[in-house]
């Protein structure tokens, strides 16, 4: 193997928290220890709904280097990664519902091997009750997501080292890291040229309303058709504002369980939030961030009730039964027959 390979696909990078390295969140003490008054470190927040993490074990998914952030250019941060499914519950924030992917900086961890330590950390200068005031002070919201602008900084698309982080490490596919690659070139072509960006969907409804599904958690459902789902999109591509991303025809046909009900969001880099209604999160439908130049941050992807249809266990038996037998004709069609 050449030794450029090598050294991308290498799990062994000094310092530094790679995916598949198991971590302990450290200690409330510890933790707020790092903090200033105003509850960050490095302008990041450490907000009241990580405290139930502390002192358990997970598994790093992502350094996260870089996110996108909407409505805006990739941003890029330092010294944090991802944990795998570490969400905020939005408990402290109205019941915010974007159950977003926290940011760890790395100074909340230690490798689940190592020894305890205080690590240098100093006399807290805010409790666990400062933090909770500081989640919603003087009517306005604060956490990773409103500060995302303060704790980041530009990352623009022809900074070649976001390219070679993606590779060494967070490991990407070369595959995928190519695709993305293409997608991001096109984007920037369609920009310029007023093109419409990679698998665009628009329709021409104007104020679509569907039936609302009063949908709850567990309930099972079918993503619609694309078809289907382009008559209740307007020219932008949005129903009642809301964007039905590229990266959501992947789960067209698809049947998924309702995670939850959106109620409430906090707006990204703004201390306010928004009502909704009608919206959904579906298990395991998150961005896989290929159209975000390879965002880590696997946001949850937001359902309109009316781009999905119910979908009762008896019937998704059915079809998996369906399937099986047509798998086992199609097998048995092309085993030749003994003499």
């Amino acid at each position: 193997m050449p030794t450029m390979t090598k050294t991308l696909l290498t799990n062994s990078v000094p310092g530094k928290l790679l995916p598949g390295d198991l971590v302990e969140v450290r200690s409330e003490a510890e933790i707020l220890a790092t903090l200033n008054e105003k509850g960050t470190l490095d302008n990041l927040p450490f907000m009241p709904e990580m405290l139930k993490f502390s002192g358990k074990t997970f598994r790093v998914s992502a350094r996260a280097f870089k996110t996108c952030v909407d409505d805006q250019e990739m941003r890029q941060l330092e010294n944090t990664v991802f944990l795998e499914e570490a969400r905020c519950d939005g408990s402290s924030h109205s019941g915010c519902g974007r159950a977003c992917l926290i940011f760890w900086n790395e100074a909340w961890l230690k490798r689940s091997d190592s020894a305890t330590s205080s690590n240098g950390f100093h006399i807290p200068k805010v409790c666990r009750a400062d933090l909770e005031l500081l989640a919603t002070g003087d009517g306005q919201f604060f956490c990773q997501s409103t500060e995302i602008l303060n704790a980041s900084k530009p990352l623009p698309w022809w900074e070649p080292k976001q390219y070679l982080w993606d590779l060494k490490y967070n490991r990407t596919s070369i595959v995928r890291f190519i695709q993305s690659l293409l997608i991001a070139f096109y984007n920037k072509v369609a920009h310029v040229c007023q093109l419409k960006s990679w698998r665009f969907v628009a329709g021409s409804a104007k104020d679509f309303r569907g039936q609302s599904l009063n949908l709850q958690p567990g309930d099972l459902v079918r993503v619609k058709s694309l078809s289907q789902i382009k008559q209740t999109l307007d020219s932008a591509g949005k129903h009642q504002n809301l964007l039905f991303a590229p990266t959501m025809m992947s789960f067209c046909g698809k049947v998924l369980r309702v995670q939850d009900r959106v109620e409430n969001i906090v707006l990204e880099a703004t201390p306010r939030q928004r009502k909704i209604k009608d919206t959904v999160l579906l298990e395991g439908a998150t961005c896989d961030g290929v159209c975000h130049r390879l965002c880590p941050r696997k946001s949850f992807l937001f359902w309109r009730e009316c781009w999905l249809e119910r979908v009762a266990a008896f019937d998704v038996v059915v079809t998996g039964i369906k399937r099986q037998k047509e798998d086992m004709i199609g097998t048995s069609a092309l085993t030749p027959a003994e003499p």
